[in-house]
């Protein structure tokens, strides 16, 4: 694990902290959390448009999709990305931003940890 990348990622998953859907660490997610991730995915289906902002967010991320493989954490945070476009009406800037924040993926040399800047979540921008 790169730990400058590490650092920065759970510094930037503070500004997420009014919402208790997103992890506070992004190599550190209690089961419950993932399992309710993971039930949204199951549960939750995106309108066109909204489809069409996930898609934009998808490939805004170094990653191209909510992970670098289709394991529990693509699952995982596919649900949350459908929970926060449905419920709570982000776009694709501020997704693309959280997911490559909650990147598990990275360390020197890969892509992955934090890539973006984190938007301002009271603008959203």
């Amino acid at each position: 694990m790169d730990q400058a990348a590490y650092r920065s990622q759970v510094a930037a998953l503070r500004h997420y902290a009014g919402i208790p859907q997103i992890p506070t660490d992004p190599y550190d997610i209690p089961a419950g959390l993932a399992q309710q991730m993971i039930r949204y995915e199951s549960r939750l289906h995106l309108a066109p448009v909204q489809q069409r902002i996930y898609d934009s967010a998808m490939r805004r991320t170094s990653e191209k999709g909510p992970c670098c493989c289709k394991c529990w954490r693509w699952t995982a945070f596919h649900g949350l990305a459908d929970y926060l476009i449905a419920d709570r009406g982000w776009q694709a800037p501020q997704l693309a931003a959280l997911i490559s924040d909650l990147d598990g993926c990275g360390g020197p040399g890969r892509p992955g940890g934090p890539t973006m800047k984190s938007p301002d979540m009271t603008t959203g921008q």
